[in-house]
Formats: structure tokens, sequence, C-alpha cells
């Protein structure tokens, strides 16, 4: 990093472009009351902004220019209080993520700190970005309470005001806040109440209306009864005002918790809890100069739609209920991208047990070798992820429907990734037969990294896997979409007979379940309403190396694949044609 003398050039050249007036160079000991900031060095000297003139402090620490420098405004009231400024004056003028800084003009990352910070208090000053509170809430709220207690909170946050229930143990803090222990179950993947032996009581969720904006509390001036009582009259719809006076008692009451929702203003709401001591709950509603203060709570939300789109997951598919079909290597996967991409209603279907020579290719490791594989998924997904919900079939898909264990039209997308076309095949003409046909996703890998396949099937549309089939030469079925050329047989065996497999590794696997997860999610969103095959190329060095041949179709670019995707589709196939579909 940077020495000494080196820094002192580069503030030396940005002091003379008269960015700051008065500049001055803090010594040691004026450096020691940004101790918490670990500054190194720092210039500081007066600005204008809207004809007052303060003073701003730009200072780095040992990592620039590989960090942002850090800009404080002194005193940090001098404009009041203001979205973006610290307790200390420091002003967040710029999101680091993400952030790509040109280290080698260190005076230029100066000059552009300089120049957003007083932009950001032009905007506060004249009010410009007042909403900006209500994105920030959580951080200032943290900052203001003097003593932080945390609340794990399960409610479900929406704009409907009601009771809610609040759970502790004797003598203890406040520790979890739900709509009902069925949620909690949920969240744990479990029947067992886990706050059996805790202290229920009755709490409230306030939703504010949207549009809201307030102002923060501080660590010297925290909401009181009145303030909150002012904010309930102002910021509640009709609707959630009528409800509060429901829900009113003249009961005194140790403790009163109310959980307000705070709306962002770019969507989803901020959770803030306050706890009441000796009060009786109709107070909440009466005009009074009490200086009664509430305490503070810190709230974690824990609620399904926050932490599936927190990681980055759509909430809406957690109304699908998917069935996968082939729970191996590239079914395994799609298990796994389904759950993360938001789709937690599972059935998996797979008659076999995890073998030790699949440990490198399947997303299970050798800790589950030897279990059923739907049996192990099961217990890796409800040990990793909570509110699933996950149904498990050992047995062949063609048993299970026969057994009538399952119902195929019960589902909202069908993945079949069992590595046998002929039972797909059936399975296909099955599917096309329903009446109430939901989306289904076939796939499959080819041999030694070559490739890998996904067809989307939509009902009563023309494209299915029965198209894709023909006689080749040897009059026996081919499939059109294939990278290998026709007659060639591409097991390995290492251990006579019953060792033979397929050469494909784990990256292949992944590759193919990715392609197929997000062709279903593009079709459940509409993004996709027609009846395409995607496939990817993989290099073929390994393929010929081992005396293989590739088809016709893998010489097509990648570019060319992509707009034949429908190419494939025949309008007098048997089982998709017109004249064979199912009548509506």
């Amino acid at each position: 990093m940077l020495d000494h003398s080196r820094k002192f050039q580069i503030f030396s050249d940005f002091t003379k472009l008269d960015h700051l007036k008065n500049p001055h160079y803090l010594s040691s000991d004026e450096l020691k009351k940004f101790a918490s900031r670990k500054i190194d060095f720092a210039v500081q000297g007066q600005v204008l902004i809207d004809e007052k003139e303060v003073t701003l402090c730009i200072g780095t620490n040992h990592t620039f220019p590989l960090s942002l420098p850090i800009v404080f405004l002194q005193p940090a009231d001098a404009f009041g209080m203001i979205p973006h400024l610290e307790g200390d004056g420091c002003l967040c003028y710029l999101d680091p993520e993400g952030l790509l800084l040109n280290s080698e003009e260190p005076v230029g990352i100066l000059i552009e700190a300089l120049k957003r910070s007083i932009i950001l208090l032009q905007n506060g000053t004249r009010g410009e970005n007042y909403q900006d509170f209500m994105d920030e809430f959580s951080f200032y709220w943290q900052k203001a309470i003097l003593e932080p207690k945390c609340l794990l909170s399960f409610i479900t946050v929406d704009n409907n005001l009601r009771q809610i229930f609040a759970y502790k143990k004797p003598g203890q803090d406040i520790l979890f806040a739900a709509d009902s222990i069925d949620i909690v179950n949920a969240y744990f993947n479990s029947e067992l109440n886990p706050f059996s032996s805790y202290i229920r009581y009755t709490a409230l969720y306030i939703p504010l209306e949207l549009g809201t904006i307030l102002t923060p509390p501080q660590r010297n001036r925290p909401w009181s009864l009145s303030d909150i009582q002012e904010i309930l009259r102002k910021n509640l719809s009709l609707k959630n005002q009528k409800l509060l006076k429901k829900y009113q008692s003249n009961k005194k009451k140790k403790e009163q918790l109310l959980i307000l929702g705070l709306p962002r203003s770019n969507g989803g709401r901020t959770l803030v809890g306050l706890v009441f001591s000796d009060t009786a709950s109709n107070e909440l509603l009466l005009i009074n100069k009490s200086k009664s203060i509430p305490s503070g709570i810190i709230v974690i939300r824990y609620d399904s739609d926050y932490l599936v789109a927190r990681g980055g997951g759509d909430v809406q598919l957690q109304k699908v209920h998917a069935l996968v079909v082939g729970c191996g290597s590239v079914g395994g996967n799609i298990v796994m991208d389904l759950i993360q991409s938001g789709i937690t209603h599972l059935t998996l279907i797979d008659p076999d047990t995890l073998s030790h020579e699949n440990t490198f290719r399947h997303v299970l490791g050798h800790k589950n070798e030897s279990k059923a594989k739907v049996i192990a998924l099961k217990e890796e997904i409800e040990s990793k992820y909570p509110y699933v919900s996950i149904n498990i079939y050992v047995k062949h898909i063609e048993n299970a429907i026969k057994e009538k264990v399952i119902q195929l039209s019960e589902f909202d997308c069908i993945f079949l990734a069992t590595g046998n076309h002929t039972i797909e095949l059936y399975l296909n003409r099955m599917i096309h037969q329903l009446k109430k046909t939901p989306i289904t996703i076939f796939t499959w890998l080819e041999p030694y990294s070559i490739g890998g396949h996904t067809l989307l099937t939509h009902p009563q549309q023309s494209g299915c896997l029965q198209c894709l089939f023909t006689s080749d030469d040897h009059n026996s079925y081919y499939n059109k979409s294939s990278f290998a050329a026709s007659g060639q047989s591409f097991a390995k065996n290492d251990l006579g007979c019953n060792g033979s497999y397929v050469f494909y590794g784990a990256l292949d696997a992944r590759k193919t379940a990715e392609q197929s997860v997000r062709l279903a999610l593009d079709s459940l969103r509409g993004y996709e309403t027609g009846n395409p095959i995607l496939s990817w190329k993989g290099d073929d060095n390994l393929f010929t190396k081992e005396g293989f041949k590739t088809s016709l179709r893998y010489q097509l670019s990648i570019d060319t694949l992509q707009q034949n995707k429908y190419a494939y589709i025949n309008p007098n196939c048997p089982v998709c044609g017109e004249q064979h579909r199912c009548p509506q």
C-alpha cells in the first residue's frame, strides 16, 4: 500500500486544485477522534453548501486507493438530521458494493468522493432525498437503541394490521414473533413445537401506509409514547385504524409489543419493534403528554418471503409444486436449483440408492452412500433450507402412477431426468393425454461432455419428446437432437456387465440442470410460451479421441441451434400433432 510520503504527495496534489478552502492536514492527535474508522491520513477544509460554509474532512485508511476515502461533516449536526449521515458525521456518499475504482488515479478518487459528498449534503438540506430515511431506517434504528435486543420475526409482512404472537422464556427477553406456530414449524421443517417451554402472549403487527416518511429516532432523542401515537394517527389506513381499535383493551399489561411495518420507497418493508412497559394497550390511541419511553427492539426477519427474495429467489414461485423424476447427477442438481430459485414444494421420485461410484458427480457425496437418493436429498434439503415441503417416493415412476400414489395432473411442472428415453416416451404420451397438463421438462446428457439437452413442452401445443425420435439407417430409434452420430454405443465397462456406465462429469450435470431450471422458470413466468429444445455444446476432443463420431447437428453453431429451437416439431406427431391432442 501507499507509504506516508506518497499519500502526502497525493493529498498535496488534491489540495492544490482548490476543492477545499483553507485546507488543513490533521495531526496524529486530531486523527484520534476518527480512531474507529482507522484513518491514517486526512485533510479538512471548508466548502459552500447552499450558501452555508461548513467543514468537510476527507481521509483514507491503509487500503487506499483500493478503497473509498472517508468523508466527514464537521460538526456532524451542522444541518441537523439528514439522510446518509452517521452520528460521527461520516457521509455514506456511495455504495461500495460492486464498485470499481481506478487505483492508478488516486487524486481523481479524492475529487469524486468530495463532489459526491457535496451533492449528498445539498440533497439533504433541500429535502430532495428525505424518503431515503425509510430505505435506511433499520440502520438508524439500530444506532438509536441504547440497549439493543433482538427479536426473530416469522410473521408474514403485508399491509394487514393484525394480532400476532410473541414467545419468550420466563425472565428472558422476547425471542420470537409469529402469526402462528405452524409458520415457525414450517421454518424448522418440523411438526414439533420448538417453543413448547416458552410463554406465549399476544402482540400487534402494525403496517404503516405506503408513502409514509418518518425521521428516525436518535440515541439522544428516542421516540416517546406521544411520538408513537402521532405516527399511528397520521400513517394508518382507515381499515387498519379500525382494526387497531378492535385490538385495544383496558386490561393492564406488563408489556405490550408492537412490530411496525415501515414501507420502503423501493418496495418491501422494514420491521422495527417497540415494547411498552406497564401500560394499558388503549393508551396507544390517546392524545396525551406522556413522557414514557418505549424500548426499541431490533427485528430480524426470518419469514419465507424475505429469505427467498434475499437469496435471489422468486417469492411467487413458492406456490409452485414441482415433480422431479430421476434424482441422479442431473436430477439432484435440478432439485437444489429449484429450492434456491424459490420453488420449495417438491415431490421426488427415484427407486435407486446412491452408489459410491457416483460420489464425485452427485450433489450428495459419499456421506449418503447406500441411501435412497430421494431420502438423502430430502434430509439434505431440510437440513440446509427452511420452509420446504418435500414428498418422496422410492419407486419407479411407472409404478407410482399405477399405484396412484401420485397424479401427474396435480403438479405445476414436471422434470424428467431419468436418462431412460423408453420410460420418458411412455410418460410423454401419458402427459399429453391429460386434460390438465403441467409444463414438462425433459433433460438428458450426452457422453464424454459433448453436450446436454432440455426440452420444454406446454399443454395442448405441438412439440414433444416423440417429435425428436425417428428411425435411422439401421432401423433403430434415433434422437434427432443428439450430438452423437447414430448407431454408436457409449457404455464404459469397468467391472463386467454390472459395471457399465456412461462417461460424463459433474460440471456437465450441473450445466444441464441449470439450463433445465432456467427454461422452466422462464415458462412459469410467462417468458417462454412455446415448446423449444435448448442444447449446450461441449468440446468433442475426448469424444473423438475415444473413436466416436459427432452428428451433423453438433456441427451447427450455438446461434443456429438457438434459432432452430422449434425446428424439431413434427406437425404429424402421433402424440402432440393437432389431430392427436386431448380435447379440452
